[in-house]
């Protein structure tokens, strides 16, 4: 315990410097991964193994040795992490830990929240929201809370957080640059290409330095192709794949660029201005990720009603800018203050808007008109059927409108149509971008205070921010542009650390939140380590999380559209916050030859989940007095959208689980990283009662066998094992359903050509599994022939094997 308190007096903002100073060399073998250093957990310096919490640090040289694109990469191989849940269209994943999803993982990056309050992601595409991260060059190392941490951190801390913390500026010129490329062993599959630099350099030594980063990334698009199936008759049936499935991906580019100054008028106080902006773009021209805004799809006639789709743009974009000022201060008393107010603005720019009501029902009476023109006739609903189509053989000749090419399309409109209708429709394109964004400014303060055998860690937080989505403005027949949610709090949290006895320290502490639109809540947390010799340390004790509702789930109107832009979802201001309690007790243990070993079992009751499923509500403008209603305006029931789910809170769900890691250091230079995690979720209502919250894979192990080869050349090879991975419910047969289990391994080698130069090599998934098997299973259907329903044998879709290459240099 000497070593964590000769640190209790320094906050968050100091720890690279710390860092430097006392923390043993880390490497990819782990060596003296037990004695690594961490500021997440309470706000100030300490030990892993002294840390009131569980948590794990991987820190940049670790990093260096594998492929780094996105946050998951970093945390795939710690035990309780999960990215295996889900991939979106982008071909993007999630970060999930503990069995919550990835909406209950808190991102920082030095402290700062990086969580958007309202979902701007939406029709799946909210893996990107882990993808607006430092370049590889600039981390120094990235801690890893498993279980709630709202005390110290507030909303959103409900199943974790990732703290990305990065170097810092020295006092002399340093940098780094590198360069790495993925190649694909199938051309089915695209390449990858990642540059990254940093630079850190004096500008006034001693009181003034910069820092400059950046990165660019390339990835070309993925197609992989599926066997063909046979049907009962013995004809070949090709699967179809929809928006982004089956791991196509499309052609994508990232890059991101930050400055540093970094100012210290006095050894007592340091202030700090630094700026980021990172965007991301996907090729959306083959209609890939969503339907583009053409005549074509607009021109959709589903039972004589138009259905026009819309809400893509020829580029899907994505885009974060960020700042920050912090002041860090020592005060008399060795009490030490930081303060800092930072801004996060988070941009969807590659959505447009769908078609009001309005319009709906002007393109409605433009078919009508040139439909019964052609000699169409109208139906129960006054909506015209294109009887005149049946039998035609010229350009015109199918049995349906909507199948038509759009040159046909637009050739029957124009001849059917006046000059002024038909201007009409052509105004309707092109269609004004929606706005789908967040932005959010938050003000942080905290202080140190030590005295006697006790560290108090004090401070608030004052976060305003909004969330923008054009379609919160369709209302009826109207259209009211700048409508936003507001998400406003502001919190006090106080945390004692007290060393009771010489080799026993109790955490104790409190946060109060108070949200603009639900009040206050309380967020306790107690923790006690008790460190049993030099070799064993036993910890222990509860936590709690606290999550507010997306203010895009508020809202009371409209707040999506599905099936490309057809269909609208409406929100639910009856939410309430998510809570969590989780209960865990930890054992670590580490020997003097090198090997460590730590046990934890954790409950986790998580209660008021915000779950899809709820009853349908009418449109208020049919319901009967006093029903709960959707307040979307007038006119959507008359277009045949009578009733909306919304989200509901469900009582409670229980998570037990298990995690076991451990390094053992092995005859030859051989070291052996492994470890291990048990969860297993239950629902203890709803329409999901007795079933798991996610699809986090039940049993999840990882295993890297490390050989240092020379001092300059390390070997390793690292093995992936996933299994029982919930898929769903199968009511005919009453049981749960699984993906298939698998082991991937990867080889890999680093070679430090000099001091300056180090390069890296890594052949992925060395066995080539196949992740794109699949069953299908044939139906009759009426007429003749079978349609085919298609089951994965996995989850997500990874690439075959390929090989990683890259060059890291250092001045």
């Amino acid at each position: 315990m000497a070593l964590q308190f000769a640190l209790l007096g320094l906050p968050a903002a100091y720890a690279p410097a710390v860092y430097a100073a006392v923390q043993p060399e880390a490497n990819a073998s782990g060596d003296a991964a037990i004695e690594r250093i961490v500021v997440t957990a309470s706000g100030f310096e300490q030990k892993v193994v002294d840390a009131p919490a569980s948590i794990s640090v991987i820190s940049g040289i670790e990093l260096q040795t594998r492929p780094y694109t996105t946050l998951l990469d970093v945390v795939r191989e710690l035990e309780g992490v999960d990215i295996g849940e889900t991939r979106d269209k982008t071909g993007q994943g999630t970060v999930s830990m503990r069995g919550m999803g990835s909406d209950y993982t808190l991102i920082l990056i030095d402290g700062r929240r990086q969580n958007n309050n309202g979902d701007i992601y939406p029709n799946s595409f909210g893996g990107n929201q882990f993808n607006h991260i430092p370049p590889l060059s600039a981390v120094e190392r990235v801690e890893v809370i498993r279980g709630p941490a709202s005390t110290l951190y507030g909303a959103d801390a409900l199943g974790g957080v990732i703290n990305i913390i990065t170097k810092k500026i020295t006092d002399k010129t340093v940098g780094a640059f590198s360069h790495s490329r993925t190649v694909q062993s199938e051309s089915v599959f695209g390449d990858d290409t990642t540059t990254d630099f940093s630079l850190f350099t004096p500008l006034l030594p001693g009181q003034l330095g910069l820092a400059l980063r950046g990165n660019v990334y390339e990835r070309d698009a993925s197609d992989p192709e599926y066997a063909p199936a046979m049907d009962p008759d013995g004809n070949w049936v090709s699967r179809e794949l929809g928006f982004g499935g089956g791991g196509k991906t499309v052609d994508n580019t990232n890059w991101s660029a930050g400055a540093t100054l970094n100012y210290m008028p006095n050894d007592k106080h340091t202030v700090i201005f630094s700026y980021d902006n990172s965007e991301q773009k996907y090729d959306n021209d083959g209609n890939q990720l969503g339907t583009e805004d053409t005549f074509d799809a607009m021109l959709r006639i589903v039972n004589a009603a138009i259905q026009p789709r819309a809400g893509y743009a020829k580029d899907q974009r994505f885009g974060r800018e960020q700042w920050a000022l912090q002041h860090l201060g020592e005060w008399q008393g060795d009490i030490r203050s930081n303060i800092s107010l930072s801004g996060v603005d988070t941009s969807n720019l590659g959505r447009t808007l769908p078609y009001t009501v309005a319009e709906r029902n002007g393109l409605q009476g433009l078919w009508n008109a040139a439909c019964l023109k052609a000699g169409g006739k109208n139906n129960a609903a006054l909506n015209c059927v294109p009887t005149f189509l049946s039998g035609r053989t010229d350009s015109i000749k199918s049995t349906t409108f909507t199948s038509q090419s759009e040159a046909a399309k637009m050739a029957f409109m124009q001849a059917n149509l006046s000059a002024a209708q038909y201007q009409q429709m052509l105004s309707y394109l092109p269609r004004d971008a929606r706005t789908l964004a967040t932005n959010q400014y938050t003000l942080d303060a905290k202080i140190d205070i030590p005295f006697e055998n006790h560290l108090v860690v004090t401070g608030g937080q004052l976060i305003d921010g909004e969330m923008e989505d054009s379609v919160f403005g369709m209302y009826g027949d109207g259209y009211v542009e700048g409508t936003v949610q507001k998400h406003e709090m502001w919190a006090l949290f106080a945390e004692d650390n007290w060393t009771v006895l010489p080799d026993v320290v109790l955490t104790a502490g409190i946060r109060y939140d108070d949200h603009n639109v639900f009040g206050g809540e309380v967020s306790p947390r107690l923790y006690s380590v008790w460190t049993v010799n030099p070799s064993w340390t036993i910890k222990g004790g509860v936590s709690t999380g606290y999550k507010t509702p997306k203010t895009s789930d508020l809202f009371p109107g409209i707040v999506q559209f599905g099936g490309q832009g057809v269909s609208p979802g409406v929100g639910n201001p009856l939410l309430t916050p998510e809570t969590s309690v989780n209960t865990e007790v930890a054992v670590y243990y580490a020997h003097d030859d090198g090997h460590s070993f730590n046990a934890t079992i954790f409950n986790n009751r998580f209660d008021d989940k915000i779950s899809n499923g709820g009853d349908t509500i009418p449109p208020c403008d049919i319901a009967k007095p006093g029903q709960r209603c959707a307040d979307v305006g007038a006119g959507w029931a008359d277009l045949g959208y009578v009733s909306f789910s919304q989200k509901i809170n469900i009582d409670r769900v229980d998570i037990l689980g298990a995690e076991l890691a451990g390094i053992y250091q092995l005859p030859y230079d051989l070291t052996l990283r492994a470890n291990y995690t048990l969860t297993d979720s239950e629902q203890k209502s709803g329409a999901s009662k007795g079933l798991p919250l996610t699809n986090t894979a039940r049993h999840m192990a990882n295993a890297t066998l490390d050989y240092a080869a020379t001092d300059l050349l390390k070997l390793f090879l690292t093995a992936e094992v996933r299994s029982k991975r919930y898929r769903g419910f199968d009511a005919t047969l009453n049981k749960e359903l699984f993906y298939k289990n698998y082991e991937v391994f990867h080889l890999g080698a680093s070679y430090k050509a000099s001091d300056a130069v180090t390069f890296n090599v890594r052949i992925n998934n060395l066995f080539d599994i196949d992740f794109t098997s699949y069953n299908t299973v044939f139906a009759p259907v009426a007429g003749g022939g079978y349609a085919g329903s298609y089951v994965d044998d996995f989850n997500n879709k990874d690439k075959a094997r390929n090989l990683w290459l890259s060059v890291n240099v250092t001045f």
